[in-house]
């Protein structure tokens, strides 16, 4: 079965037979078709591993990840007040967004091992079951590593499972989890082809598995396996950095560039005014239109039918981060578009985020512009933070200046640091390169310092500075969840 557009098959892709469902870990399915009368052909097991990628829009492209990972922290200000997440005032109670990404990465981890263990068995090709299981362990991998990363220990299983047993599990060690997600990206590091031909681009592969499994060893600090597998990536030789503003170009144009590792697909037709698969993460970026229903902010971007509910600005701290003649500053951050100056802002002195946010091919709040979850820098920076941990120093830079020079256009070489200032370089890097990309709160957790980097913007954000502590780290478990399985206790500390 071909796929021209691995998103124009997700919906379809989504199984009906889950043990999971997306309401909680303990509904029944509603078997439209079960295991037993599915997974008969080859399309059928690509069809089954379609469904596990199906669930990647609806946790990426709603609020559910993002608001979890980068809001409250140093980088992106959220303007309505009383956020529980921005606050840090949220409880098992009351968790915020946490309960969609609870629901929907075990939804998608049950699809996974129904598809790993039924094609195991399926009357097809062994090459196709090797792909296929590839592609379904690294999807599976990826939900844990979401599950793990927002609330520590969480349930562990990779069997099919009956929905009774489903809901009497208990939580399983995070290094266990994390073991676990290591055994599978190694896994589908093997078995996933390096590349995908044009019909199939979208799907995982050998760089995105090895990619991913560099970044769970930094969580690990075991900072010589995550520079083998990051070198792996690099050794490839397919990917490369591609110029920063045509990696986020607003109009949507490099799609699946050279540069990125994984991306969540997302499709719309602007000629067609169709949404197969959108998002609006851009909307909480772009400014309200104004009273003239032709301009944002003052700006004309030449389309009227876009949403902007500018809910988002850059805090001071991290808007001071950018070095002069930085290029990548005029691609996050806009006081201008092309020469139109924006006539307003949210807050005094401060930019709008800038074109990396922005579709400017969206209808409404419909986006079809595809959100990054790999790139090829972030391979590049994690072989910087593992050879800086392990005092290769000289190693560290190198491949820092690459991603300065190249995405940033600076001339200046780095030279001469020690380990404690590259430490320090490596976490300003990671922040103006993803800014937005799902990954600061994550990098914060890690490297310990997410306390004093939510008290450092205490300015923008007085409240969350005041509330933050340490076992902030993680969410809690929502107490809705804990209501159907008890087992689920005892509770992340501090809640």
């Amino acid at each position: 079965m071909k796929l021209e557009n691995i998103a124009k098959y997700l919906i379809a892709g989504t199984l009906l037979f889950s043990v999971a469902c997306t309401k909680d870990l303990e509904e029944k399915p509603l078997s439209i078709i079960s295991p037993d009368q599915f997974y008969q052909t080859e399309a059928q097991c690509i069809q089954g591993v379609n469904g596990v990628y199906s669930t990647l829009p609806d946790i990426f492209g709603q609020e559910d990840l993002w608001k979890s990972i980068e809001q409250g922290t140093d980088l992106i200000m959220y303007v309505p007040t009383n956020d529980f997440t921005q606050e840090y005032t949220f409880t098992a109670a009351s968790p915020g967004n946490v309960t969609g990404l609870w629901t929907k990465c075990y939804k998608a981890i049950s699809n996974a091992n129904v598809a790993t263990s039924r094609i195991a068995v399926a009357p097809i090709s062994d090459a196709m079951k090797t792909r296929l299981t590839g592609e379904a362990k690294y999807l599976r991998a990826l939900y844990y590593y979401i599950l793990v990363n927002t609330f520590g220990n969480v349930p562990l299983w990779t069997n099919e499972m009956t929905v009774d047993e489903v809901s009497q599990l208990r939580r399983t060690d995070a290094k266990e989890v994390r073991a676990q997600i290591k055994a599978d990206l190694l896994d589908a590091s093997n078995n996933l082809p390096a590349t995908w031909g044009k019909s199939d681009v979208g799907r995982a592969t050998k760089g995105a598995a090895l990619a991913l499994l560099a970044k769970v060893y930094l969580f690990d600090k075991d900072w010589g396996n995550a520079q083998k597998y990051a070198q792996q990536v690099v050794d490839m030789g397919i990917y490369d950095l591609v110029s920063f503003a045509d990696v986020f170009d607003p109009n949507n144009k490099f799609k699946n560039n050279k540069e990125s590792i994984f991306e969540i697909q997302f499709l719309r037709d602007p000629a067609a005014n169709t949404n197969t698969k959108i998002n609006y993460y851009y909307t909480w970026f772009m400014p309200l239109k104004d009273a003239n229903n032709k301009t944002y902010a003052g700006v004309d971007f030449g389309t009227t039918v876009l949403r902007g509910y500018e809910n988002y600005y850059p805090s001071a701290v991290f808007v001071n981060m950018f070095e002069e003649g930085d290029k990548r500053k005029d691609v996050t951050l806009a006081t201008t578009f092309g020469a139109q100056p924006f006539t307003r802002f949210l807050k005094p002195n401060r930019p709008w985020f800038g074109a990396k946010f922005w579709d400017l091919q969206a209808n409404d709040r419909n986006s079809g512009k595809d959100l990054y979850f790999q790139r090829y820098s972030d391979v590049l920076l994690i072989l910087a933070e593992a050879m800086n941990e392990q005092s290769n120093t000289g190693g560290a830079l190198q491949w820092i200046n690459k991603v300065r020079l190249d995405h940033g256009g600076l001339t200046e070489q780095l030279a001469g640091l020690g380990q404690t200032a590259i430490r320090q370089q490596i976490m300003k890097e990671r922040a103006i390169e993803f800014v937005g990309e799902f990954q600061r709160k994550w990098d914060l957790d890690r490297w310990g310092t997410l306390v004093d980097a939510v008290r450092s913007v205490a300015e923008d954000n007085p409240k969350g500075a005041q509330n933050v502590k340490p076992t902030h780290v993680v969410f809690p478990i929502p107490d809705a969840e804990i209501l159907k399985n008890p087992n689920l206790l005892p509770q992340n500390e501090g809640y």
